[in-house]
């Protein structure tokens, strides 16, 4: 008895293992290439619904409703991105009629910065200045290689996205037949299985993380119109959305702007700058296993492993492909 259950547990470790390395692995590498057409895949299912409804109540044919739904989609993916463009646009244009008033002061706030650290530490305020601008000036050669880079990844990354958009339309089209597909072998039924668990999921996991994002960006807001700062509503809503990305976080803006603050003698306004940083870091590591283990019915000590699992694991994106990876593996040793 004792050797059959040591069996069974063996089998399941197995099991459990292989499972695990197939799901590191396909997200790892098959992940990045196929991604596009996974995209189109989920746009394809968002649309279909939609699709139908035309259909029942224009009266049209299939192929046309599908082509006024995807058509629909695209107006409004396109209004949203001129609305983001325009936005853009104003917000350049205001900085640029302020570029001469900025200088000056970023000019005296930098030789201001230079006086106080040669007070605190001796340091000749000239020294500071050249070599600042020679590390400013390596960063400037630098920046013009890497933009070459960013060329061709911005070039990389349109090309992904016309193929996501044509693929989508195509997918749309032959909907019922790639589904009805998947269902007629054990692989697609297990396939569609988990990709159903996972939309729910998903959808769950970007909601909680939208409620932190307004959270935090409220936080930030209020903290900074209470210093008085100008523009704070943007600046809020910007380190707000900055807490979102893993790679950059409030500490990269909090952080700097409150040493600064203190090399330029504002010594209230840098603790309360670090105060924020620590408020908007706390109520992030609370809530973030708390809401995301309530909506996905997961304890959230499981979702935290998760998070710091997947960005040991996978950098910046495991925030995101840390619970996916998770979630696919539980699904995968269920069936």
């Amino acid at each position: 008895m004792m050797k059959i259950k040591k069996n069974e547990m063996g089998t399941k470790i197995a099991k459990l293992f292989v499972i695990t390395a197939a799901v590191y692995l396909g997200m790892r590498f098959a992940v990045p290439i196929v991604l596009p057409f996974l995209i189109a895949l989920a746009l394809a299912r968002f649309l279909y619904p939609l699709a139908g409804m035309l259909e029942k109540k224009t009266g049209c044919q299939r192929n046309v409703a599908r082509l006024l739904a995807y058509g629909i989609f695209l107006v409004g993916t396109g209004a949203a991105a001129a609305g983001l463009l325009y936005l853009c646009y104003r917000m350049g244009s205001s900085c640029l009629e302020h570029m001469d008033g900025w200088k000056e002061s970023a000019q005296d706030i930098f030789c201001t910065c230079c006086d106080r650290i040669e007070r605190m530490f001796g340091i000749g305020a000239g020294e500071i200045q050249k070599t600042i601008r020679r590390e400013t000036s390596d960063l400037t050669k630098g920046m013009v290689s890497y933009s070459k880079d960013a060329g061709w990844y911005m070039i990389g990354l349109l090309a992904k996205v016309f193929v996501t958009f044509i693929a989508a339309f195509l997918m749309l089209n032959d909907y019922e037949r790639i589904i009805g597909g998947c269902k007629k072998t054990q692989a697609g039924r297990m396939a569609v299985s988990v990709m159903n668990e996972i939309k729910g999921a998903s959808g769950a996991y970007l909601g909680a993380q939208l409620r932190i994002m307004g959270i935090i960006t409220a936080i930030c807001i209020a903290g900074l119109f209470l210093l008085r700062i100008p523009y704070a509503f943007w600046i809020g809503l910007g380190i707000g959305f900055c807490d979102a990305l893993p790679f950059i976080g409030t500490g990269t803006i909090f952080v700097p702007w409150a040493l600064i603050d203190i090399l330029l003698g504002k010594y209230r306004q840098a603790a309360c700058l670090f105060i924020y940083y620590i408020i908007c870091s706390f109520v992030r590591e609370l809530l973030e296993p708390k809401l995301v283990g309530k909506h996905l019915g997961v304890p959230p000590l499981a979702v935290l492993m998760s998070i710091y699992i997947g960005v040991r694991v996978y950098g910046g994106a495991g925030v995101i492909f840390g619970p996916v990876s998770a979630l696919l593996i539980y699904e995968m040793y269920k069936l």
